[in-house]
């Protein structure tokens, strides 16, 4: 939906990746590691996870290769992990052009609208807030809304 999110900036042109390298920002005792999770756009949410298990407990192991570090076209941040409700500004991972922030998912009360009836009522939902960081150069205000517009509306209804 909004390619620039996936891409870079260069002194000659943007570049739009085809391949989604999806950095997973990955805090240990040492620090931050940011291992990448390769060719998202093929996989399903079972191959996503045993990918992100095997990077994570890799990465916890201390097993990452200089490989497993390189060549990320986007990074998320899990910074609920530690308990944040929010974080920004969140550094992007050059020389990417945007870093999503997910913070802590906890259930809150939501006011829902029956499809049948048009009748709101008052539900727990578990919810969590998003940020997301971008290089103006490569991406608008428009193009970040639209950005998470279909990130949000793809965790509501996955395919």
């Amino acid at each position: 939906a909004v390619p620039e999110a996936n891409s870079r900036w260069t002194d000659s042109a943007l570049e739009v990746f085809d391949s989604m390298h999806i950095g997973v920002a990955t805090a240990l005792d040492t620090g931050l590691v940011v291992p990448v999770l390769r060719d998202m756009q093929s996989r399903d949410l079972f191959e996503t996870a045993k990918g992100l298990d095997d990077l994570i407990s890799r990465a916890r192991d201390g097993r990452l290769t200089p490989a497993d570090m390189r060549g990320g076209t986007f990074t998320i941040s899990n910074h609920g992990v530690s308990g944040s409700l929010v974080a920004t500004p969140i550094i992007i991972n050059q020389p990417q052009s945007a870093i999503l922030g997910v913070g802590k998912l906890e259930k809150r009360p939501v006011v829902v609208t029956s499809e049948d009836t048009g009748e709101d009522r008052i539900v727990i939902r578990p919810r969590c807030y998003v940020t997301l960081t971008i290089d103006h150069r490569v991406m608008d205000g428009h193009q970040a809304n639209r950005f998470l517009q279909t990130f949000v509306e793809w965790l509501a209804k996955p395919q």
